[in-house]
Order: structure tokens, then C-alpha cells, then sequence
């Protein structure tokens, strides 16, 4: 209902990119938690407080809000959400968005 209210579009609006794209940044995010807290990477598990936690989770995902809506800018589909459209519909979809007139 906030993102129906006037006041909620901007929060909307910021968060929609990143929406558009949610299974690549899932993983995205997967990839950077398993780096930094698995063996195979920076061995961090256990080593960071909670709230160290709670703040890189929130960088990770500023982060990308960032790279959502720099990607959405440029593409019609995420990545993967591209490779995946291609799968269900059996052929390749538009790489880059339409140029509007």
C-alpha cells in the first residue's frame, strides 16, 4: 500500500531496477557472501559481529540499487533474467532496451 501512496513512488521508484533484476542480484549477492564467509575465499564466518553483518549486508545491497539502475538504463532484462526469458520463449530476446524517440 506505501507504494500506492504518493509519498511511497520515490521508495518505488529507487527499488524497481533492482526488482526487475532480482535473480541476478540474488545470486550476485550469494556469490559475494560466499567469497567473503566460505574457505574457498576470505574465511570470514564467525569473525564479524552482528551488526558488522547487518552493515555489509546493507552495502551489498546499496550497492546493487546502484548497479541496478545503471544496468536497467541500458538493457531491457537482467543477465540472467535475459538467459532465462530466452530459455521460457525459445528464442533471444532484445539484448538492449528500444531506443525511445
Amino acid at each position: 500500500m506505501l507504494f500506492q501512496h504518493r509519498a511511497g513512488q520515490p521508495l518505488a521508484a529507487a527499488l524497481a531496477p533492482a526488482g526487475r533484476m532480482a535473480l541476478s542480484n540474488y545470486l550476485l549477492q550469494s556469490l559475494i557472501c560466499a567469497v567473503l564467509f566460505h574457505a574457498y575465499g576470505f574465511r570470514m564466518m564467525g569473525q564479524w559481529p552482528p551488526l558488522a553483518g547487518l552493515l555489509a549486508a546493507a552495502a551489498i545491497f546499496v550497492l546493487q540499487l546502484v548497479l541496478s539502475r545503471w544496468w536497467m538504463a541500458r538493457f531491457a532484462y537482467g543477465p540472467l533474467e535475459w538467459g532465462l526469458r530466452a530459455i521460457t520463449i525459445a528464442a533471444w530476446p532484445a539484448w538492449r532496451k528500444a531506443k525511445s524517440a
